[in-house]
């Protein structure tokens, strides 16, 4: 079941129109957005869970088709031959609703466990022409009105007391880049104060670009985040300012070294993490940044590079064997093994496990 999920998670998988229907139901406002967020979200025969690329147009050697004899069930197939059966993850109940003139599943949406939202859904770099290569975080800003592309703390709170408490562990925030020297953690932290107050237990996991002034991690911190996703995601210093020239030149690898110090000094060992994109870079540069976090205290997130077949001329096509995936992540573990680091954390990326294998791979 990991190599499968490592293949789904690399390769995708087309998907029948009967299973494909269940999986509309995962996104009924049919929100476009950033990073890994779309896709298909299954529990697979064993308990593990994956959120895997759709595609309906590029041919991938799995395919998920529906089990004709089980209400939510699928089959992964490849070449006719079922490889496994899982679940297709059902819409909760709550995302029936409407904020205000918003449907809920536009402020938030489910992940495993997980509320996921982006408080911020533009990022500075865009205006500059300098955002990282594989981004799609503001491909559909001109379907969003301002509320939905800035968040109040008013909006999100009136859509997080209309869901179950029960029904979710932890909530998990982003946003695009500014160019203030909070470089987004201005936005948030108003935003998590006010959920702190209302819900003072709730595990907070914030993924932002570490700022230009480090202070601000101490204000976010003090605001009530849990736990902090700095994504490096690459260590091929040549490669960063080709792929992520913004991040690059605005908040350089270093800036992100400093920042895990800091980071972990407020929040303790198990609750910083970083991901890197498998399929970008070579292993052995890949090896070499993942070993360098571990040893200062930040978890690895090897994540597989992903390609959107629904954004026009989308530029990043990522080359992810899925063999190479695993390698990467068995390093990984073994790497944190040493050391003796887990993620503590009940909110974010390495806690949902969707689209991370890390903690698949470690327990």
């Amino acid at each position: 079941m990991i190599e499968l999920k490592a293949r789904l998670l690399c390769e995708g998988a087309n998907v029948d129109e009967a299973a494909s229907e269940l999986f509309e139901l995962q996104n009924p406002s049919k929100a476009k957005r950033g990073g890994l967020s779309s896709g298909g979200k299954i529990k697979l025969a064993g308990g593990l869970f994956a959120n895997f690329p759709v595609y309906q147009k590029r041919k991938t050697r799995l395919s998920v088709v529906r089990d004709s004899d089980n209400e939510r069930g699928v089959f992964v197939q490849e070449g006719g031959q079922i490889l496994a059966s899982g679940e297709v993850l059902p819409p909760p109940a709550w995302y029936g609703q409407n904020v205000g003139d918003f449907e809920i599943t536009r402020i938030f949406t489910a992940h495993n466990r997980q509320l996921a939202t982006a408080i911020y859904e533009d990022c500075a770099l865009f205006s500059t022409g300098e955002q990282c290569r594989f981004c799609v975080i503001n491909r559909s800003l001109s379907e969003k009105p301002p509320a939905l592309v800035k968040k109040s703390a008013e909006l999100v709170l009136a859509a997080l007391d209309r869901i179950p408490s029960e029904s979710y562990d932890g909530l998990t925030m982003n946003g695009g880049m500014t160019f203030g020297s909070g470089r987004g953690m201005e936005i948030l932290v108003p935003v998590i104060k006010a959920i702190r107050q209302r819900y003072p237990s709730l595990p907070i996991a914030v993924e932002m670009t570490p700022p230009s002034d480090l202070t601000w991690i101490d204000r976010i911190t003090d605001a009530g985040v849990s736990s902090l996703m700095m994504n490096l995601e690459l260590w091929d210093a040549e490669l960063r300012t080709r792929l992520l020239p913004g991040k690059d030149k605005y908040c350089p690898r270093e800036q992100y070294l400093r920042a895990f110090e800091r980071a972990l000094v407020l929040l303790g060992p198990g609750r910083v993490s970083t991901c890197f994109v498998v399929g970008t870079e070579s292993v052995e540069t890949l090896k070499e940044g993942i070993a360098a976090v571990v040893r200062l205290g930040v978890i690895p997130s090897p994540l597989a590079g992903r390609y959107f077949e629904d954004i026009p001329d989308y530029p990043f096509v990522p080359d992810v064997d899925w063999r190479i995936f695993l390698e990467v992540l068995e390093f990984a573990a073994q790497e944190l093994r040493k050391r003796g680091l887990s993620s503590t954390d009940s909110a974010g990326c390495v806690a949902c496990r969707m689209c991370d294998l890390i903690k698949d791979i470690s327990l």
